[in-house]
C-alpha cells in the first residue's frame, strides 16, 4: 500500500508545481500524463484529482521510500523546465521538498547530474520479482514484508512444513530466519537448500551473526542482518 499510495503523491506534487505559476502549459500535461502511465497511477478524473489538490492545505505530499522521494524531486525539476522557463515559484517548490527529504547540498548537485529522462521513473515502475518468506522464528516479519513491498516485490508467507510440504518455488526468492539453536538453523536450512537451491536466504538478528559461517558452509549463498534496507532487497534478486 505504502509503494501505491507514493506513486500517487509523485503525480500530486508534479500538480502543485504544475499549477504553482498560475499557468497550465501543453509540456507540463503531457509529462504528467507520460509520468501517471510510467508508475501505473491510473486516473479517472484528471479534473477532480486536479481540484483535490488545489483544494488540499499541504503544500506537497510525503513520498515515503527514500529511493522513491528522490526519483520524485527529479521529476519535479524536469517539470518544472517542461515549458522552457523555470518559473522562481516552482524552483521554490521544488528546493522545499529537496530539503523536506534531507537533501544536502552535495546530494542536489549529484542529482541534477544524474538525471535520466529516459530512466526517470525506474525506481516507480520496477517490480522486483517475488519473495517467499517463512514465518518460523521470524519475529519482525512486518518490518521485512513492508521494506520488500516498498522496493516492489510481492510476498507470500507460508509455514515451514507447510512451504516443504508445496510443489517446488522455481526462481522465486526464498527467504528463512534463525532459530535461537544454530543447529536447528543448520537443519532448517538443509532442508531448505534441498527444496529451492540457489535462491535461499537466511535473515538473522546481529545476535545471531555467528551463525553465518556453519551456513556458508553448507552451501548457502546469502545471509541478512536484521534490520533489512531497500538495498538487501535489491541484492535478493542478483543470487
Amino acid at each position: 500500500m505504502t509503494a501505491v499510495m507514493d506513486n500517487l503523491n509523485c503525480i500530486k506534487n508534479l500538480m502543485q508545481l504544475m499549477c504553482c505559476d498560475g499557468t497550465i502549459h501543453a509540456a507540463e500535461k503531457s509529462f504528467l500524463s507520460r509520468a501517471a502511465t510510467e508508475l501505473g497511477v491510473q486516473v479517472d478524473d484528471w479534473n477532480g484529482l486536479l481540484k483535490e489538490v488545489r483544494k488540499d492545505s499541504v503544500p506537497l505530499y510525503p513520498v515515503q521510500n527514500r529511493n522513491k522521494a528522490v526519483a520524485t524531486l527529479k521529476s519535479l525539476i524536469v517539470m518544472s523546465k517542461a515549458d522552457g522557463r523555470v518559473n522562481p515559484k516552482e524552483k521554490t517548490l521544488a528546493v522545499q521538498f529537496a530539503k523536506s527529504i534531507g537533501v544536502n547540498k552535495s546530494e542536489w548537485k549529484q542529482i541534477l547530474k544524474d538525471i535520466d529522462l529516459e530512466n526517470l521513473f525506474q525506481s516507480f515502475s520496477k517490480t522486483a520479482g517475488t519473495i517467499i518468506t517463512i514465518r518460523d522464528d521470524f519475529d519482525k516479519l512486518n518490518d521485512f514484508l513492508q521494506v520488500a513491498a516498498e522496493n516492489g516485490a510481492s510476498t507470500k508467507t507460508v509455514g515451514l512444513q507447510e512451504f516443504l510440504a508445496a510443489a517446488n518455488s522455481g526462481e522465486t526468492v526464498v527467504c528463512f530466519h534463525a532459530a535461537e539453536d544454530k543447529d536447528v538453523t543448520v537443519t532448517r536450512c538443509q532442508m531448505l537448500l534441498e527444496k529451492c537451491g540457489g535462491n535461499l536466504v537466511c535473515v538473522l538478528t546481529r545476535f545471531q551473526g555467528h551463525q553465518v559461517k556453519y551456513l556458508l558452509e553448507i552451501g548457502l549463498g546469502k545471509c541478512i542482518i536484521e534490520p533489512a534496507y531497500t538495498r538487501d532487497i535489491s541484492d535478493l534478486f542478483n543470487l
